[in-house]
Formats: C-alpha cells, sequence, structure tokens
C-alpha cells in the first residue's frame, strides 16, 4: 500500500520539464560529440563533449566586470571600421588615331 502511494510522487518529479540533473555519460565515445576545452572568463578550463571538432570553445567576458579602461578597448574592437574611399578618376585623353590600324580590313 505504501508503494502505491510514492510511485505518483516520483513520476510527477521526473516528468518535470524545469527538472534538470548533471551526470556522467555512460559511454566513453559517443558520435557526432567530440572532445574540447571550454574556456571560461576567467581563465580556467573545463573538458567537454562538442558537436563541432574545435578545440577551445571561448565564453564571453562580462563586459560589467571589467575596468572602465578595459571596457573602452573592447567596445572599440567591436565597432565597425569605417573604409576609406577610392576616389575614381576617369582618363579623359582618349585619342582614336591610335587605335585605327586596328580596324584596317
Amino acid at each position: 500500500m505504501l508503494l502505491k502511494s510514492i510511485v505518483p510522487l516520483i513520476i510527477s518529479q521526473r516528468s518535470n520539464c524545469y527538472r534538470s540533473s548533471i551526470t556522467r555519460f555512460s559511454r566513453d565515445i559517443y558520435s557526432r560529440l567530440y572532445p574540447n576545452y571550454l574556456v571560461l572568463p576567467d581563465g580556467s578550463t573545463i573538458r567537454i563533449r562538442y558537436t563541432e571538432p574545435r578545440h577551445l570553445v571561448k565564453l564571453p567576458v562580462d563586459i560589467g566586470s571589467l575596468s572602465e579602461k578595459e571596457q573602452k578597448t573592447r567596445l572599440l574592437r567591436r565597432s565597425a571600421v569605417q573604409k576609406d574611399k577610392m576616389e575614381i578618376s576617369l582618363d579623359t585623353t582618349y585619342d582614336p588615331s591610335a587605335y585605327l590600324n586596328q580596324y584596317t580590313k
């Protein structure tokens, strides 16, 4: 009788979509998962399995935790670089008599 009252509680806890747990993979090798290193913003690394064969996966740095000088340098690196406009100069010194030898029959 006690078992019948406990089983619905266990099932309702496991069926919640917001419940998660961190576990170890039961297999050593999974297809389509490659061993990579995850680099955290503080510089520490964690060995993970990732879908793309990359050696390092870097997480972005929280800009709010940096000093003002470092924030400005990072924001300047993010901004788009404006390209210099090239001026097109047309050559108006065309001499048609220089090409008469090519039009002979």
